[in-house]
């Protein structure tokens, strides 16, 4: 098992989705995804970069041929054993009270937010599994607020036995080409976000967002807006949408 996190919504917009995508046969997930972008000669042009495929990154679609690669992944992700789970927080109704007492400052409380919302997210998922590797982004914000360590201590710390949940954690660099699974991450992260924000800024983001509700219809989900999944309880969530799933948190008072 592989699991790879991303987020967007992290530059103080109206809502934050934090993703993990649970990859469970990576070979041959990561082969079919780099197969779609040598057909598509999808190629690196950044002399920035060492890579020889261009990174799938939802905020910088401009052409049809990016909307062509992201269905023919949003086909193999759906077509895999992998699955996907999100939260999706409203700002609107954020209050730091709920992380921490009035004296402390307003950064501190949202670093512990971050850290909870992942930490919370992950715990139902990892009684599946064993020696699972972890993988974020490390030029995302959850790596600035120390997730990674949260998560290391809170699914290790005081652990007996040679077969952990998690065995290794590691920050990775998303335009790499051996990070094919976490560009897909991201892919469906933006979507996430992006059917939150109206209007879409342009077509090729409308249309891959359109697809994957579209295709994802066949999965239970049949209404892509906030009021249909605020319908079901976290714990239940994943009872009705194992394959993908959204959580919108609310405060616990």
């Amino acid at each position: 098992m592989r699991i790879y996190i991303d987020e967007s919504g992290t530059q103080g917009e109206d809502w934050l989705v934090i993703g993990m995508l649970f990859v469970t046969d990576h070979g041959m997930l990561h082969s079919q995804l780099i197969g779609v972008k040598e057909e598509l000669k999808y190629y690196n042009a950044s002399p920035k970069k060492t890579a020889r495929y261009k990174e799938t990154h939802l905020a910088e679609f401009r052409a049809n041929r990016d909307v062509e690669l992201a269905k023919k992944w949003i086909d193999f992700f759906l077509a895999s054993n992998s699955y996907f789970r999100c939260v999706v927080v409203d700002w609107s109704i954020w209050e730091g009270k709920y992380f921490g007492n009035p004296f402390e400052p307003a950064a501190l409380k949202k670093r512990r937010a971050y850290k909870k919302w992942t930490e919370m997210l992950l715990q139902p998922e990892v009684q599946g599994f064993h020696g699972a590797r972890l993988f974020l982004d490390r030029l995302r914000i959850c790596h600035g607020y120390d997730v990674i360590e949260h998560l290391k201590d809170r699914f290790t710390r005081d652990y007996e036995g040679s077969d952990p949940w998690i065995k290794e954690f590691t920050l990775a660099e998303s335009w790499k080409d051996g990070n094919q699974c976490l560009q897909l991450a991201d892919l469906l992260v933006g979507c996430v976000y992006r059917k939150l924000v109206p209007p879409i800024s342009s077509a090729q983001k409308h249309d891959t967002v359109d697809y994957l509700y579209s295709s994802l219809a066949k999965f239970g989900v049949k209404d892509r807006r906030p009021s249909f999944w605020r319908g079901f309880h976290q714990t239940t969530l994943t009872k009705h949408f194992p394959k993908f799933s959204e959580w919108y948190w609310t405060p616990q008072k």
